[in-house]
This record gives structure tokens, sequence and C-alpha cells, in this order.
């Protein structure tokens, strides 16, 4: 076994790694799962919510030096335990450090900054009564978009909700 330093790596089942967390850290390991916040489209609204920074991997380390890795490759919810040959997959404690330090900067971040469309971007509108018009974004909030549309030869600011527009 590496140094308390180092961290070890397990693939989980497809959209397990809260599963696969949960049973490592039901068994004493130490267990962390990055996650960090995005947007999604869901029931026709974008709204943020929490994915894993790595989908499909989750860290641990054993809670003491007799505590062995080996039980964590049948662990519910993981795949397997990650290796280089036979050797098993190993991240630096301070590697970790970095990644907790970006999650946090992540989830703490406005609507603004995790929202798929950005001041400048062209977009289509595919609902409501302006649908198959261009236009360019303006602003972005987390219930509506304002996009700057050519209506009747002149440049007008319209609000629309996310759902309605996507990428040009």
């Amino acid at each position: 076994m590496k140094n308390n330093s180092s961290w070890y790596v397990v693939y989980t089942k497809p959209r397990q790694e809260k599963v696969a967390l949960e049973n490592l850290l039901r068994q004493s390991y130490q267990a962390y799962l990055p996650q960090v916040k995005t947007v999604k489209r869901a029931r026709n609204q974008i709204e943020p919510c929490l994915e894993p920074m790595f989908p499909r991997y989750c860290f641990f380390r054993p809670a003491h030096s007799e505590h062995s890795v080996a039980p964590a490759n049948s662990t519910f919810g993981v795949l397997r335990l990650v290796r280089f040959g036979v050797a098993p997959a190993t991240v630096d404690s301070h590697v970790l450090d970095q990644i907790r330090v970006f999650e946090q900067q992540q989830n703490t971040a406005e609507f603004s900054a995790l929202a798929p469309y950005k001041a400048g971007q062209r977009v289509l509108v595919d609902a409501g009564p302006l649908k198959g018009l261009e236009g360019l974004v303006s602003e972005v909030a987390e219930e509506r978009v304002i996009v700057l549309l050519n209506l009747l030869g002149r440049e007008s600011r319209i609000a629309v909700p996310p759902d309605w527009i996507s990428a040009a």
C-alpha cells in the first residue's frame, strides 16, 4: 500500500458514483466524489444540478495502514479498482486538494457563468411566437435569456425562456 497521502481510484458502474461513495464510506474508507454544479435541461426548463466531475470515477483511501484496498473491488456500485498494469492507480493528496478548490469555485458560481448560453452567442428561437428567428444573446438569467432580434428592420431586445432557444 502507498503512503497515506495517496488516494486510490475506482471505476464505478454507470450512474452509480454516489452508490459507490456511500458503500466505500460504509466500509470505513475515506472517500471523495468531486461534484460540480452544471445546468441541465429537464422538464422543459434549464435547472442547476450537481454532476460528478469525473463520471464513473471515485477516489478513496484506507482509514489506517492495516486497512486493505482489496474489498473496494467488490463494493456495491464499483466495477473495478483502476490499475496501471498490476499496480493500483493512485492520485496524490495535493492533486485532490486542487480539485476540491476548483469544485468549490464552480459550485459557488453564479448561474450566468454556468448557463449554456453566453452573451454574444448566436441562437435560434425554437418555440413561441418568434419561432424560426435568429438572434444574439444579450443577457442570461435563470428564468430568461435576453435575445437581440431583428424585427421589422429594427433590433429589439426580447426576453425568452431558456428552453425556447438553441445554439444556432
